[in-house]
Formats: structure tokens, C-alpha cells, sequence
């Protein structure tokens, strides 16, 4: 009782003084615990926290499975709109397959991203892209179709491997989680310390679209998902002290949120027609699935993005509906020739997003490309 009498004349003080509240306002959000994430980390956070709202960052995903040389996604956006995404995605989905494979390869070109350079047209070497602005940096965006067992696949139906799970609580003495789980997050985390020597920050999405159950992550239920994911923060937090990540849930369904602590952006991958489809590009806002992904997480507190898309939504929509996603990632072309018939081009094919319509992004005000980024080794981290 004596402490909250001592406290009220304060409080009466600070009511006095204070602007006056804006009860429609929304809160801004928070980005979770970042005590422990590196200071390139807390920059780039506190640049998505502070753009949030206002602006849309253009993301546009690699393909991981051939290198730049073949088939380079960001000449492609340039070629078709005149600009480059402010956001590049890579995928571990040659893991484990080979540690000095393609995914060394991803590694690289990360490096070359964050440096403001890419390999293009097939060059030998990276060039700077935006050469009167040396001070630009790339943001990069990790996720992991996870590969595992005989079957050497992520998908559900394709392989029989599940996440091990005794008692009521991950199996971390049984050999599946030792020569798979532990083994494959080791050979992860290797390269992910590639970033960190750097003191490159990543936006990294492991185990998205949990709860589709289309991964094998996703198909013991919540529980068993929840428990690798936080022990995975946990692996690579505490003990690899991979500070330099920025955790990206995409679980995509409230019961599969895990402890708030573990999760600093919540995203939601939208495609809204697919290659069987003939329903025409949709590019609505999806607000609704905005609003859901923000009800998913306790308090409504954290960033929302959209990490996965094919049609890019319309930005003046996103600004009329509040729906102002974090970023977008547009999926990358499925084949080397560039054919805008093809449904399974996410980028060229005229069928998920037009020429007009990628023009009309790409050089809208609401967006920020390569071009339009600070540098972001010297953003504030207080």
C-alpha cells in the first residue's frame, strides 16, 4: 500500500504533462527479446520496427539450386522493372546433401548481397550493383526445406521421418534426433557462422508452413513442432551464439506460436492461385490474412511480413487496408528460360505478376529497393 501512495503523486504528474492519447492508434510493435542478438542485428531490427507501417521492403527469392550464373533471379527483376529488391531469400534446401555444395554456394552469394554486390550474367566475379552508393547493404532472408531420411525429402508424403517425440517431449537421446536432427542443425549453424564472422545479420525462417502439416515438421501436430523450434533457438542461440539471427516464425496458425521470447517477426506465405489454377493474378492487399497473422501472436506484438508470395500485393491496397506488410518474397522462377507462359515462373510468368503490375511496385513510392536502403552498419541500435 505505501509503495503505490508514493508512486501516485508521480503519476498525476506525468498525466499533466503528456500529449494527449490517440486511443484508435495502434501500439507500435515489439521485436521480441534482442539481448542477445548482435549489434548489425539490432540495426536492421530496428530499421524493419521503424519503416513498419509506412513502407513495404521488395523481396525477391533465390533460386537454390543452381547458382547465379545459370539463372540469376535479381537480373531478371531489374530487366523487367529497372530496379533491384532491397531484400534477397536463400534456402538450405541442398542440406545435408553436401555441406561445400550449393549451400556454401548460398553462403556466397549472401555475402556478395550484403556487400552490395551480385554475380550476374553469368560473370566470374560480384559487382558492385549500385556503385554511387557503396555504403548500401543487402538484407538477406534465410529459410530450410529440410531434407531428411532415405528419402532425402521435406515433404509429408514423401518421407517417412517425424520429429522424435517420448513422454510427452522431444527425444533428444534417440538416434534420429542425434544422427538427423542435432547432425543436420550443426551443418546449419556452420554456415550460418559464415554470416556471423562478418557480422552480417539474416532474417532466418526455419521450419515455416508448420502448420500445413506438408512438412514433415508440421506432421506430429503443435507440440512436437513447438518443442524443436524452441530447442533450435535455444542450439543456436546459447550454444553456437549465432547472435547475428533475426527469428522469423511462420508456423501460420496461433496454436503453433512458441514461447514469444524465441520469436522476433511472425510471417505468412500467400499464393493465391497456383499453376493448375485459371483464376486470374490477385493483387489485394490480403489483409485478412495480415490480421490473422497478427492475432496469432500474443498481444499483437510483433512485426508481420508476407515471406512467401506469387502475386505481389498492391501496395496503394496494402496503404488503404492497413495491411502494410513488413515485406513481401516473391518465389523464385522454377525454370532457366525466362518464359512469361509458364505457371511455375513466379517472377516472369505474366500469370502470378505482370509486367505493368511488377513496374507499378517496383517504382511505387510505398516500396523500398535496393536503392532506397540506409546503410545499415550505421542505423541506430539504442
Amino acid at each position: 500500500m505505501s509503495k503505490i501512495l508514493k508512486l501516485f503523486p508521480l503519476i498525476i504528474i506525468l498525466t499533466l504533462v503528456s500529449c494527449p492519447s490517440e486511443p484508435d492508434k495502434v501500439p507500435p510493435p515489439e521485436p521480441g527479446e534482442t539481448a542477445s542478438i548482435s549489434l548489425n542485428a539490432k540495426r536492421l531490427m530496428n530499421y524493419l520496427l521503424d519503416l513498419y507501417g509506412n513502407k513495404i521492403i521488395s523481396g525477391q527469392m533465390d533460386t537454390a539450386w543452381t547458382t547465379n550464373s545459370k539463372m540469376d533471379m535479381i537480373a531478371r527483376v531489374y530487366s523487367d522493372t529497372g530496379k533491384y529488391p532491397a531484400l534477397k531469400g536463400f534456402d538450405f534446401i541442398d542440406l545435408p546433401n553436401s555441406w561445400s555444395g550449393y549451400g556454401k554456394e548460398q553462403i556466397d552469394e549472401a555475402i556478395e548481397w550484403w556487400e552490395g554486390k551480385n554475380r550476374m550474367n553469368g560473370a566470374s566475379t560480384a559487382e558492385k550493383l549500385l556503385p554511387d552508393k557503396p555504403n548500401i547493404h543487402g538484407i538477406i532472408a534465410f529459410c530450410w526445406h529440410w531434407r531428411v531420411g532415405s528419402e532425402n525429402d521435406f515433404y509429408t508424403n514423401k518421407t517417412s521421418f517425424r520429429i522424435p517425440w517420448a513422454d510427452g517431449k522431444l527425444d533428444t537421446e534417440s538416434a534420429a534426433f542425434k544422427n538427423i536432427i542435432k547432425s543436420d542443425l550443426d551443418k546449419a549453424a556452420a554456415l550460418l557462422k559464415l554470416l556471423k564472422d562478418k557480422d552480417i545479420p539474416v532474417l532466418w525462417r526455419p521450419l515455416h508452413e508448420a502448420s500445413g502439416g506438408w512438412f514433415w515438421w508440421g506432421a506430429s501436430g503443435a507440440k512436437p513442432y513447438i518443442a524443436l523450434w524452441e530447442y533450435m533457438y535455444n542450439y543456436f542461440t546459447n550454444e553456437k551464439k549465432l547472435d547475428n539471427l533475426i527469428w522469423v516464425w511462420n508456423g501460420q496458425h496461433a496454436d503453433w506460436f512458441p514461447n514469444p521470447d524465441t520469436v522476433h517477426i511472425a510471417g505468412y506465405d500467400v499464393y493465391t492461385n497456383s499453376a493448375t489454377s485459371q483464376t486470374a493474378a490477385n493483387y489485394s492487399s490480403q489483409s485478412a490474412k495480415f490480421e490473422e497473422t497478427q492475432n496469432m501472436v500474443p498481444a499483437k506484438n510483433r512485426i508481420v511480413a508476407l515471406t512467401e508470395n506469387g502475386a505481389i500485393p498492391d501496395p496503394d491496397k496494402c496503404k488503404l487496408d492497413n495491411a502494410m506488410w513488413s515485406w513481401f518474397m516473391t518465389w523464385n522462377d522454377a525454370k532457366n528460360t525466362v518464359d512469361e507462359t509458364d505457371k511455375d515462373n513466379f517472377w516472369t510468368g505474366e500469370y502470378h505478376n505482370t509486367r505493368a503490375h511488377k513496374n507499378h511496385v517496383y517504382n511505387h513510392n510505398l516500396v523500398i529497393t535496393l536503392d532506397k536502403l540506409p546503410d545499415l552498419t550505421a542505423y541506430r541500435v539504442e
